[in-house]
């Protein structure tokens, strides 16, 4: 029997407020509701979400998309996982803001930055965005712009921090504006859970060739900082990414090395098409996964790096597939 235990204790909340239990992609973009036009008892207690409990205690995934890997065994199930839950959910993803303040090759062709309102920010985070985040134990900025660029998410940020001192973060970001001031400006320095530094390259050349208005040297300090913050017990996990194409897949070892320099966990995803950039939408003349691209045999030869067996070192599922061939 499988059971996953994402539609009893977590969401994701969107741009436009749209609320899933796990990400659109592995879900079929079933989404449950929307924070802007229903109240959240009406979502997380809702026939939507109803129906999907109701089919995943039965190991019913029919609503789910087969790329999915986080069904589980019927262990994962607790006694309190039912088709209605009391508690709102413990693990959120925000992704309430698409500003970032780089261009990266692989994400968006330009910069983005929203401007608000400040007092119907306020008003909006104290009235619809706090309350759901109640019974919250950890909650992920940066799911689809970079947090500490973005006015909305940092004031969030700021105001969990205050309401719920017992909140843990976790923050995805470029790793260029999360420095040791703007964490205690936000109030959280001593409240990360989990880091995770989207790098995708192990030198200055290729960073710049990716990451367009990116600083490597800014980088380089966050993550030495970082570093320090999980010796020292402030940080738990501290994770650097590196999507796997044509202009970086040589430095995947490099990459590891300097993971594990500074005690991180590599992890290392093929490139999806998830975009509009260059890179995605000609993913077959990019992506060195593709078995049809001319560096996929290089590629190959690479994976075979003993490296890759490290217990820090994380192969996403197609390139943990090209391995294990």
């Amino acid at each position: 029997m499988s059971f996953c235990p994402q539609p009893f204790n977590r969401i994701e909340i969107y741009e436009n407020g749209d609320v899933y239990n796990c990400c659109p992609p592995f879900i079929s973009n079933y989404c449950i509701g929307n924070i802007y036009q229903n109240s959240f008892d009406e979502i997380w207690n809702g026939e939507k979400i109803q129906e999907l409990r109701r089919k995943i205690i039965n190991s019913d995934f029919s609503l789910c998309a087969d790329i999915c890997q986080r069904k589980m065994n019927e262990e994962t199930r607790l006694p309190e996982y039912n088709e209605i839950m009391q508690k709102y959910p413990e693990e959120i993803n925000v992704s309430s803001d698409n500003s970032c303040n780089v261009k990266c090759k692989i994400c968006r062709d330009d910069c983005l930055r929203t401007e608000y309102n400040k007092d119907k920010l306020d008003e909006e985070i104290k009235n619809i965005w706090l309350p759901i985040f109640k019974d919250a134990r950890i909650i992920r900025f940066g799911c689809s712009g970079e947090p500490f660029a973005s006015y909305k998410e940092s004031s969030l940020i700021k105001y969990t921090a205050e309401k719920y001192p017992d909140i843990k973060f976790h923050f995805h970001t470029n790793g260029i504006l999360g420095n040791e001031k703007k964490l205690k400006d936000l109030k959280v320095y001593d409240k990360i859970d989990t880091i995770t530094v989207s790098l995708h390259s192990a030198s200055i050349w290729t960073y710049n060739k990716i990451v367009r208005g990116g600083n490597y040297f800014k980088v380089m300090q966050n993550i030495k900082l970082y570093s320090e913050m999980k010796k020292n017990g402030l940080l738990k996990h501290f994770r650097m990414i590196f999507v796997v194409y044509e202009d970086n897949y040589k430095e995947m070892e490099k990459f590891a090395k300097l993971a594990l320099k500074y005690n991180a966990q590599a992890e290392f995803w093929a490139l999806r098409k998830t975009n509009n950039t260059e890179v995605c939408t000609n993913y077959e003349k990019y992506s060195v996964v593709n078995k049809n691209h001319k560096h996929h045999k290089k590629l190959l030869k690479i994976l075979e790096n003993p490296i890759f067996d490290n217990e820090n070192i994380i192969l996403y599922p197609e390139l943990k597939e090209l391995r294990s061939r």
